[in-house]
């Protein structure tokens, strides 16, 4: 039978195997594939405690809101092409890469460059999206231009029907992860005129830098071309609402 001390020795060990369990898990992340580094190596980006900067000489730009257990780093790709076509990209640096922890970060930037940028856009992938509609929708909505979803969409109980905000959604044909009748779902929250995007060929995790994604469907295309044809999207729907 077992004593008082034993049942709390028994308990400890509960409690310790669940918080190591959290630990490890929150500090897993999928990481950037090989030669990354050459994207974040160039001139025109800075490294900052809390965000990575692709600095571009136009006045437009684009903070970015990584996927759920994604470094931030392994968006630097896409960063790159969407500062070469005049956007400056700011990726957003999560505690534990998980953007429910953080979901104002978005403030840092507008604190250090909103002076600077005439026109600003928030932008998510995965459940960075859904982090960064929720923060726009109880924050600072007035402040951008427009939101843009990779592999995402918005929470239920956020709801931009009536705003003056525009909206872009791009996805991956192959991608298994999304769940599509929520995509389908969130045109009725998203402002009228809202564009809806399906990238064939692409997937998940094609978004980014790192490797296959659990649950996710194959690519049958190039990550290259998943970044090129996302930067295309991008580039056209600010061109397009300037």
């Amino acid at each position: 039978m077992l004593n008082k001390r034993n049942i709390f020795i028994i308990l400890i060990l509960i409690i310790g195997l669940i918080l190591g369990g959290g630990y490890y898990y929150l500090n897993q992340s999928y990481q950037p594939l090989e030669g990354n580094d050459e994207y974040l190596n160039k001139m025109n980006v800075s490294e900052y405690k809390k965000y990575y900067q692709f600095k571009s000489e136009d006045n437009i730009g684009i903070i970015f809101y990584p996927g759920g257990k994604v470094d931030a780093t392994a968006y630097a790709p896409l960063a790159d092409m969407l500062s070469q076509k005049g956007f400056t990209t700011y990726i957003v640096k999560m505690p534990f890469n998980l953007a429910i922890f953080d979901k104002d970060r978005a403030e840092i930037i507008l604190d250090e460059y909103e002076q600077s940028i005439d026109n600003l856009y928030i932008m998510g992938h995965s459940l960075g999206g859904a982090m960064a509609a929720s923060y726009l929708h109880e924050n600072n909505v007035g402040k951008f231009k427009g939101i843009i979803f990779l592999a995402s969409y918005p929470p239920e109980k956020v709801d931009f029907s009536n705003k003056k905000l525009k909206a872009l959604s791009i996805n991956g044909e192959k991608d298994q992860v999304i769940d599509r009748n929520k995509v389908e779902a969130s045109k009725n929250i998203l402002p009228s005129g809202a564009e809806f995007n399906i990238i064939k060929g692409g997937n998940h995790a094609g978004f980014g830098n790192y490797g296959p994604q659990k649950g996710d469907g194959k690519r049958t295309i190039s990550r290259e071309e998943q970044w090129k044809i996302t930067a295309n999207l991008i580039s056209d729907f600010i061109q397009k609402n300037k």
